[in-house]
């Protein structure tokens, strides 16, 4: 279990990202070869290269585009973990300024790394999109960090969206990490722990914006992760080197990327409070949420779904799964865009 909790906690240093994903899918044209449709290039957005995947069944599907959490861990590794979505969706995955492919065009002279930078980026990514593709309107799917972004950009330009997914949903972080650490405290006193009891105690409850506070309280979170999250973080963090051994020069961007948007971003992540700053979304807005999430906490997740103000919500638990639900509850998951989402974001434009 030592051991367990040590691979867990340095992938916990990213707040919710995918940590270091495996080699499932090249980076390349033969990764979705045969595919209606299948391409990988970059394209120029806010006045940088950033890449993108477009791969689908059909031409005639809705477009989805994924908006990757972190911050700064793009999910063109876990290409193949998506396949079953394009029957029903084009979807689209973009690695943002300063993660993955993008990163590595630009490395660390990269500029304007912020989170309003980002979500217009976004929005000019998504008018592209409907552009390119015959779309008037596509659907938007953000997780963990994600989910900040795409808010941002659904508040900047509802009309381009005709529905918006939240999975691992953030809302408001302090209230996150409140959770977060009554529960650590919580599943201590049940197993009389009295010297975590003692630290914990001793830390006080954590506060995001004191680095050296919340770091020291955070390397107790994965005793209280939900088992899917903790496997998968370990599976991640096991296919580190099969990742850069398969794409030696695109698997290294994956880390490096990682590493230099983590603090440029960490304090947007900090002051979120979409209760209070995005109490509207003039879209159709679905909650996919992992019942156990604790990185996003579903509680708060549940209250942000309840107070906003939408023409369309619903809400959709999954049972036993965490914060990777859409990785880790494939099936689940699935189900749900495709039965849920999918129809309503037709009859809305899509």
């Amino acid at each position: 279990m030592t051991r367990l909790l040590a691979l867990a906690s340095s992938a916990l240093v990213l707040l919710a990202g995918v940590g270091l994903p495996q080699a499932r899918a090249a980076g390349t044209q033969a990764a979705c070869a045969g595919d209606a449709l299948c391409q990988q290039r970059f394209v120029k957005i806010g006045g940088i290269e950033q890449w993108i995947s477009i791969a689908g069944e059909s031409a005639a599907n809705p477009v989805l585009l994924m908006v990757h959490g972190g911050p700064g861990i793009p999910q063109w590794p876990d290409a193949a973990r998506f396949r079953p979505w394009e029957k029903y969706f084009t979807v689209v995955l973009w690695d943002q300024r300063g993660a993955g492919h993008t990163f590595g065009r630009y490395g660390t002279s990269t500029p304007d790394v912020t989170l309003q930078r980002i979500a217009s980026d976004g929005v000019e990514l998504s008018h592209y999109l409907c552009r390119t593709l015959g779309k008037k309107k596509i659907v938007l799917l953000g997780h963990s960090w994600g989910t900040l972004v795409a808010v941002h950009m659904v508040q900047q330009a509802p009309q381009l969206f005709a529905a918006y997914v939240g999975t691992g949903q953030m809302a408001d972080f302090h209230a996150d990490a409140l959770i977060q650490y009554r529960r650590i405290v919580a599943k201590a006193r049940r197993e009389h722990d009295a010297a975590e009891l003692k630290s914990l105690q001793a830390l006080g409850s954590p506060d995001p914006a004191n680095q050296q506070q919340y770091a020291a309280y955070r390397k107790y979170l994965p005793t209280v992760l939900a088992p899917s999250d903790l496997a998968y973080l370990k599976e991640q963090r096991a296919g580190a080197a099969a990742l850069v051994a398969a794409h030696p020069k695109e698997g290294p961007d994956v880390a490096a990327g990682a590493k230099f948007s983590r603090p440029r971003l960490w304090p947007f992540v900090v002051r979120a409070d979409l209760p209070e700053t995005a109490r509207t979304l003039g879209t159709a807005y679905f909650l996919i949420q992992g019942q156990n999430d604790v990185m996003a906490a579903t509680p708060q997740a549940v209250h942000y779904f309840r107070v906003v103000k939408a023409p369309y919500k619903s809400l959709t638990v999954i049972p036993h799964a965490g914060h990777f639900a859409l990785l880790t509850a494939p099936d689940a998951f699935l189900d749900a865009l495709a039965r849920k989402v999918r129809p309503v974001a037709i009859d809305r434009g899509a």
